[in-house]
């Protein structure tokens, strides 16, 4: 007689390459129940790890291969539910990479478990053991399970080595504990027993008048928590006494923590839409009421109120019983956005990002997955929400770079805004005053639906832009990092008792360090790119973030002439300082913003009048209202021409766009005074003009000649090797491979192979070949048809922004 049992396809949660396809348990009896998209742990190799459930399925038991059993459950139904199962599809499909990779995405931290080695003994008693080794022993075999570090106070240092050793004798065997990574918090609410309360026992009371007290105040018959009833005086020991004898009900809830809880909304008069934002809402809300599908570019000016018709849209959904997902690129925004909310939407809003803990992460996506939540606020993560029913899609600065991951899966954003705008049904708007070229392609060609603001709120000018060529002022004998234009407009500025932002992208005090005899920049030893030097005294890199002591003496000729070349913000503000010693100054980068809240701390001070000048990086430029800002600098605007790259003009002229954006927002005149060195460029002279139908016009000319994105897509593939000629030698053959399989110049071309810009990272050699397709998912195919898909060597990157 045939035998089947249950059995079930996972994949386990591992961020390796080479592990992408899924691996068969059986399901034991006492775990019947599970389901498609539950987690589980398995043992995998010597290990138990996480795994997700992807098909059950029912089969005989074959004897020659005998598989292992489900050891133990996360979920008692499922985590994953089918959109987010087809989402994860989708991913994997289209970016490359393993189901397992693109599940992992939908947890908060990526895993849901910690695992911790636990030790004990058995029936072999070791041999031959010196004292610290038999101590090491005997208190495994006294403390069943124990874990390193309970081992460690017997053998402090060498534990490792003596573990090994008591294991090759097999007188122990090592196990995984498993504990949820979230740790859940459940808060006590009380409740009278009205079965064992009676007026009797309330008379009879009249040595414990603190307990009759807290009985009376019980009355009413309503829970009230702890809280309530310590503020009321009422101790927990009473509680407890009460409990014993029956006459409260205690119970658990499980509480949600919330980082924004101390955010409150302003006191705001009612809105009245301008007619640019009524006719922009007519054309949304059809689509959100009937629950249909549908992409929506919104062109809007900076300080149009793109914000506002946000909100508006997300009334809508409200209405229709729905959520409203509203992603911003940098965490940055996360805080203002959220006061504007909480005016219309009060607890109804939550917040994700990467900065939040794992169990706050978790919490909020409890809320989201019981519907308790209905206006959801993040960065790019937020996106791997657990969703109950999605009405709305909102990627506010959709053109922004910070949109796209930089890590396998290295999806953007906007390209799953478009699936699950499909499977959920809801409207999609893409907001931008700086739409990407290919949104804006897309409009014009009717595939989404334009919406033109080009108007400020209360039809407030847009700022005047000055442009400073920096060749010049170097001519008339400044050398500062402050043209004499920009000195003026501040020191005007402060007069007036108003505000000014100033951008440098770039941290750090000094960009590199070099030696004037012989020539030497002091390096990062891990990537090769020049170490940055800072203020404490210390040398950074910006690409993998370590840090190294600044030399005395160069380390090549031993030279004492080292100088420090270059600017940075921490430069800019020492020279603001000497230059305005008056002016309060603060700065915002990533170095001032470690903290969990830095940024919106910063921020709200600058908004509130403590400060005069806020300077610093990208972080400056995007989304930021603040009416008393009246001028703008923007120092080094176009340095992204010089980078080959095919997007860098784009970059620029967005960078431009939007940090002159933040001046001039409320009743007074904004100026900006933008600073470089190519004045002549179309991207420089369409920024000053705020022209984006201009810049547009040339930018596409420029794309359809080289066949880049709208009129095609790329892949870049990124070989890599220890060795740099078998690096050289594969992608070569890729190289000759993929021309051997396209032929066809019109739909399919190759630039490459080249060394990466960062063409040797911590011993790795690296080699970039960039592939042009009008028709991606041939490409694909074809490159998951020669195994590169799970090719450890080969980085496999999609769409990318960056393709240097």
């Amino acid at each position: 007689m045939i035998i089947l049992k249950r059995q079930a396809d996972v994949f386990i949660n591992i961020s390796v390459k080479t592990i992408a396809e899924s691996y068969t348990y059986i399901i034991p009896e006492k775990f019947k129940f599970l389901k498609t998209g539950c987690r589980v742990v398995v043992s995998f190799g010597a290990r138990k790890m996480e795994g997700f459930i992807v098909r059950i399925f029912s089969a005989e038991d074959d004897d020659k291969r005998p598989l292992k059993e489900i050891a133990d459950i996360i979920d008692t139904e499922p985590y994953f539910t089918d959109k987010v199962m087809q989402t994860a599809h989708f991913i994997s499909e289209f970016y490359l990479c393993s189901l397992g990779e693109a599940l992992r995405l939908f947890i908060p931290g990526k895993n849901s478990i910690k695992l911790r080695s636990i030790y004990s003994v058995t029936d072999n008693y070791p041999a031959a053991l010196t004292l610290s080794e038999h101590a090491v022993y005997e208190f495994i075999a006294a403390n069943p399970d124990c874990d390193l570090n309970q081992i460690r106070s017997v053998a402090k240092d060498n534990t490792p080595e003596i573990l090994k050793k008591l294991q090759s004798q097999k007188a122990i065997f090592q196990d995984y504990f498993c504990s949820r990574r979230a740790h859940l918090v459940y808060d006590t609410y009380v409740q009278i027993n009205s079965d064992t309360v009676t007026e009797s026992v309330l008379q009879n009371m009249t040595r414990k008048r603190t307990q009759k007290r807290l009985l009376e105040f019980l009355a009413d018959g309503k829970i009230h928590s702890i809280a309530e009833l310590t503020a009321h005086k009422f101790s927990r020991n009473i509680l407890n006494l009460l409990a014993a004898s029956n006459y409260i009900l205690l119970t658990k809830k499980r509480a949600f923590r919330n980082s924004y809880n101390n955010i409150n909304p302003e006191k705001s008069a009612p809105v009245l839409l301008t007619s640019d934002q009524q006719s922009a809402l007519s054309q949304i809300i059809p689509f959100i009421q009937r629950q249909e599908p549908h992409t929506f570019l919104l062109y809007g000016v900076t300080g149009s109120g793109k914000t506002q018709l946000y909100i508006e849209a997300a009334k809508y959904a409200l209405k229709t019983v729905r959520q409203s997902l509203i992603l911003v690129p940098e965490i940055v925004l996360t805080g203002q956005l959220v006061v504007s909310l909480k005016n219309f939407f009060a607890e109804n809003v939550v917040v994700i990002h990467s900065r939040l803990t794992v169990s706050e992460r978790s919490d909020a996506f409890m809320r989201i997955r019981t519907n308790d939540a209905k206006i959801i606020i993040g960065a790019r993560s937020a996106i791997f929400a657990p969703f109950f029913d999605l009405g709305l899609i909102v990627m506010d600065e959709e053109h922004d770079s910070s949109y796209k991951q930089d890590e396998s899966p290295r999806y953007h954003t906007r390209d799953i805004a478009q699936k699950m705008s499909l499977l959920y049904n809801a409207a999609l708007i893409l907001g931008s005053a700086t739409p990407s070229i290919e949104s804006y392609f897309y409009a014009q060609k009717k595939i989404y639906t334009l919406l033109k603001m080009p108007h400020r709120i209360d039809n407030h000018p847009l700022p005047h832009i000055e442009y400073v060529d920096m060749r010049e002022e170097l001519h008339l004998g400044n050398r500062h990092i402050l043209s004499r234009a920009l000195s003026t407009l501040i020191s005007k500025t402060l007069e007036k008792k108003q505000q000014i932002i100033i951008m440098l992208n770039r941290r750090g005090y000094s960009t590199f360090v070099m030696c004037r005899s012989c020539g030497l920049v002091i390096k990062c030893p891990q990537c090769g790119l020049p170490l940055v030097y800072h203020k404490g005294n210390y040398l950074q890199c910006h690409h993998c973030d370590i840090k190294e002591d600044v030399p005395d003496i160069c380390p090549s000729c031993n030279s004492r002439y080292i100088k420090f070349f270059g600017s940075g913000t921490e430069k800019l503000e020492q020279e603001l300082q000497e230059s305005f010693p008056t002016a309060r100054i603060i700065r915002l980068d990533r170095d001032t913003t470690g903290r969990k809240f830095a940024h919106q701390e910063i921020l709200r001070n600058f908004k509130s009048g403590a400060y005069d000048i806020l300077l610093g990086t990208q972080m400056v430029a995007k989304g930021h209202d603040i009416p008393s800002v009246t001028a703008v600098g923007i120092i080094s605007a176009d340095s992204s021409l010089n980078m080959p790259d095919f997007r860098s003009a784009e970059r620029c002229f967005s960078l431009i766009t939007q940090t002159a954006g933040r001046a001039g927002r409320g009743t007074l005149k904004g100026n900006v005074i933008v600073q470089g060195y190519n004045p002549e460029h179309y991207a420089v002279v369409s920024g000053i003009a705020q022209d984006y139908d201009a810049f547009y016009r040339q930018e596409l000319i420029l794309r359809k000649e080289l066949f880049y994105p709208p009129y095609a897509s790329l892949v870049k593939l990124t070989v890599q090797h220890e060795n740099e000629s078998t690096a050289l030698q594969k992608a070569l053959s890729l190289r000759e491979s993929f021309k051997e399989n396209f032929t066809d110049t019109r739909v399919h071309q190759l630039i490459g192979p080249a060394p990466s810009v960062i063409a040797n990272f911590r011993g790795i050699y690296r080699f970039n070949i960039l592939l042009k397709t009008a028709d991606l998912a041939c490409v694909n195919k074809f490159l998951c048809s020669i195994g590169l898909d799970t090719d450890k060597d080969v980085k496999i990157d999609v769409n990318p922004l960056n393709t240097m």
